[in-house]
């Protein structure tokens, strides 16, 4: 029989399938492995499991982190409408806030299934599985046994990088850096040369990261792109053709997360944020990489080291073994593995140097708007990944060693064996150990604590029966998702970024624990123990005229507002909604122009008229073509027949590796 070459060969095969079958697994092996870490998973976040929506997840700033996820709440009630957040700080577009992870597709199915609150605690279990399943698809890549494989994708769901994240309960810290964990077996999978399918691989990776918020993962990972020198260059510095694949990934990926990146680049220029020229968050780069090791509570509360007290922006730990077994992966690398090592390599040092703002302090000089870059030390996150994708290479060449074993003989017939025991399974003590340590500081943060009644009494006390602005008592996040969750208005709430040059509407009612807030008439309730403030003139929507004011009555929510009105004059109607290209007004049915002005402002005949305001932008369904081009060109890349072989070595891709 003749001999069919082993590219030809590949050149008909499944790449998807050769992926998972390499190493001698079956797909039914593969789907184990994955279900016993989503086991994992549930284990380590089983207090998320708990479906009561009062039971809430701790971290302080959790339920004003989650608050965008209500886009989808709002899509079921008015469709369309959605498209505008009016629940906070006179509204704003919503597909452009780049704090919250409304637009991620896991947001969006676990919110749709479960709601707002216990949709995020989903979320959060997944998103854990999915830190895992990245570790597991990064080991396949290294094409490391069985072993390392689920060991570092374990290690890495239990790991402080994420569950610490929950000290403040920063749900898009926590799905962004899981989703990052995604690009690196994805870009190393292009480099092996594994065709278009890759290619589709590597964008919806990096599509998912755009996608999932907070904006400190997506800048660290732009930030670790120097680390792709080890992947798009040869030995000879020369550049190898992988690169066009790189960047058909990187279209792809901007069109995929289109519905998210049109709008905000359209709103960008309007964007405001609290600036920080001296990171004073950020702790010294000498220090940081001791976090991987350290799993005190009470160091992270303090401010040894340079650190805040604050446990969220530093928490890091994995436990001494993975960092001693990534030192092995790197300094035992087998020559056709260093491309790989070095990248990973790369993707840690950039990481940890970014986290520290030693380049954005020097780039800052330039271009100030770096400095809104407040908290690098959450980018340090990125750098777990890749460790442990070293750790479980360095696990790997240390099995492959070759070991000294005990014989055991039965003392009745001499000089016959049982067995030999190798040595090199006394490496699991330290590996469970690791685990467990792992597993322990992670419950430290990842439980829930109970959210009584007394909010939604405040928060009743609240309710106007117009669309009033109004305010819970400041700065107390837990207000936050309730009082969007009731309807209500809040301003100024809680948001990571403000309006440019557009003051916030004043509160007609504000709830207050201290004395009277300035402008307030009158105390109209006091309601456990929270004081209730009113400021009569203070109206969402009013005619003004040079004789005076008339009050009108409005309804509706997010995009969608009508209003009714009898002047007695004619003037201008005001609806205190931050004015914005895409609102558009009607009057009796009849399309009507809007107003210069820092509302949304029509002119008002005199007598009685119903209006109709809706918000209809061009930067939505630009957003949403170009990811349905996105998805088209994807799909056709991933059933269109592929003709190269892997890149790296035909018999690299395909060949087997033991336990």
């Amino acid at each position: 029989m003749k001999k069919v070459p082993m590219a030809k060969t590949l050149r008909r095969q499944d790449r998807l399938v050769v992926f998972f079958l390499r190493n001698g697994k079956t797909w039914g092996v593969a789907i184990l492995e994955l279900a016993v870490i989503a086991m994992w998973a549930m284990w380590v976040g089983r207090d998320y499991l708990n479906l009561n929506p009062q039971s809430i997840p701790a971290g302080r700033e959790f339920l004003s982190s989650i608050q965008t996820h209500h886009l989808w709440v709002q899509f079921q009630r008015c469709g369309w409408c959605a498209v505008w957040n009016g629940s906070i700080r006179g509204g704003y577009p919503a597909f452009a806030d780049i704090y919250g992870s409304m637009l991620h597709p896991l947001v969006m199915l676990t919110t749709l299934v479960w709601g707002v609150i216990n949709g995020s605690k989903i979320a959060l279990v997944v998103t854990l599985w999915v830190a895992g399943l990245a570790q597991w698809w990064l080991a396949h890549e290294l094409e490391v046994g069985w072993l390392p494989r689920m060991w570092s994708a374990l290690t890495v769901v239990a790991g402080g990088y994420l569950a610490g994240r929950m000290e403040l309960g920063v749900f898009g810290v926590v799905l962004s850096t899981a989703m990052a964990s995604l690009v690196f077996p994805a870009a190393i999978h292009v480099a092996r040369g594994y065709g278009k399918r890759a290619v589709v691989l590597l964008a919806l990776a990096t599509a998912l990261t755009l996608l999932a918020g907070q904006g400190y993962i997506q800048i660290g990972l732009l930030a670790i792109l120097p680390a792709f020198f080890f992947l798009l260059f040869d030995e000879s510095l020369k550049l190898r053709a992988i690169w066009r694949d790189y960047a058909l990934a990187a279209g792809l990926a901007l069109l995929l997360a289109a519905p998210f990146l049109v709008p905000f680049l359209h709103f960008y220029p309007n964007f405001g944020k609290d600036l920080d020229p001296a990171f004073k968050s950020t702790q010294p780069l000498a220090y940081l990489p001791l976090n991987l090791v350290i799993n005190d509570i009470n160091y992270y509360k303090s401010t040894v080291l340079g650190k805040f007290p604050y446990p969220y922006l530093y928490t890091l730990f994995i436990g001494w073994v993975p960092v001693i077994l990534a030192v092995f992966g790197l300094s035992l690398g087998r020559s056709e593995d260093r491309r790989r090592l070095y990248f990973l390599g790369g993707g840690v040092a950039m990481a940890f140097l970014i986290a520290s703002a030693v380049p954005i302090k020097w780039m800052g000089k330039s271009f100030p708007v770096l400095a809104g870059i407040r908290n690098p030390p959450l980018i340090a996150g990125l750098a777990v990944p890749p460790i442990l994708g070293l750790a479980a290479y360095g696990l790997d060449r240390l099995l492959d060693l070759d070991w000294p074993g005990l014989s055991l003989q039965v003392a009745t017939k001499p000089g016959r064996s049982t067995g030999v025991f190798s040595l090199k399974w006394l490496l699991l003590i330290p590996l469970l150990f690791n685990l467990r340590a792992n597993a322990t500081f992670a419950h430290g943060w990842l439980y829930t604590t109970r959210q009584g009644n007394e909010i939604t009494q405040i928060l009743s006390a609240l309710k106007t029966p117009s669309l009033q602005w109004v305010e819970p008592p400041f700065g107390e996040h837990f207000f936050i998702e309730p009082a969007v969750a009731m309807g209500l208005k809040v301003s100024p709430g809680i948001m990571a970024w403000y309006w440019k040059d557009r003051p916030f509407p004043v509160a007609a009612l504000e709830a207050v624990r201290g004395g009277p807030p300035p402008g307030a008439d009158s105390k109209v309730a006091t309601v456990n123990g929270v004081a209730i403030y009113a400021r009569r003139g203070e109206q969402y929507a009013e005619v003004v005229t040079d004789a005076g004011r008339t009050p009108c009555t409005a309804s509706g929510s997010g995009g969608w507002l009508e209003v009714k009105c009898n002047a007695v004059t004619p003037g201008r109607l005001i609806v205190k909604e931050n004015v914005w290209s895409g609102w558009k007004a009607w009057r009796d049915g009849a399309q009507v122009p809007l107003l210069d002005g820092r509302w949304i402002e029509t002119e008002a005949p005199q007598g009685e008229h119903a209006y109709l305001f809706r918000y209809l932008p061009w930067d939505v369904p630009l957003g949403l073509f170009l990811f349905a081009v996105g998805g088209l060109l994807c799909l056709w890349l991933w059933v269109r027949p592929s003709a190269e072989p892997p890149g790296e070595g035909t018999a690299e891709a395909a060949g087997e590796h033991g336990a």
